[in-house]
């Protein structure tokens, strides 16, 4: 059987792709990752901080650049995936994602790669519940309407 791809169907499983799997790693980082910082020590949380920084984000910006132009083709396009509503929805969400990072969890990265500090930590523990919710609100706004387009 001859596959029938259309650029809205490789976009879709691309945002379907990136947003689950930024949705896992969110939830790792939140739960497991970021309350491990605090258990690193000073002498070495430094090193610590740098490197994961640095990591994380080989990881995480190529998805978060793919996944944004998924969402930006989806809110230009109308496609049989994904409704209109739940498209803007979904940008409202990222364009959430993308400000919460750059403006309340890398300027704590920022200090942290500095030094420890306390009052930093806990603001990018707190703060990232943001992106959090986020991804796993957007995930979920991707399941139903994978179920609606499959049920139509």
């Amino acid at each position: 059987m001859e596959a029938d791809w259309k650029v809205d169907d490789v976009f879709f499983i691309l945002q379907v792709f990136c947003t689950f799997t930024l949705t896992g790693i969110i939830w790792f980082i939140q739960i497991v990752h970021y309350p491990l910082m605090r258990k690193v020590g000073k002498n070495r949380f430094l090193r610590y901080e740098q490197t994961h920084t640095i990591l994380t984000g080989f990881i995480v910006a190529p998805l978060m650049l793919v996944e944004a132009a998924a969402v930006i083709f989806g809110v230009l396009y109308s496609t049989r995936w994904i409704t209109d509503d739940s498209s803007e929805l979904g940008g409202v969400l990222l364009l959430i994602i993308w400000m919460s990072t750059f403006f309340l969890q890398m300027p704590q990265h920022r200090k942290l790669s500095r030094a420890f500090d306390v009052r930093a930590y806990r603001r990018l523990l707190w703060t990232n519940w943001i992106r959090t919710y986020a991804w796993s609100f957007r995930s979920v706004i991707l399941v139903f309407n994978m179920l609606r387009a499959f049920t139509s």
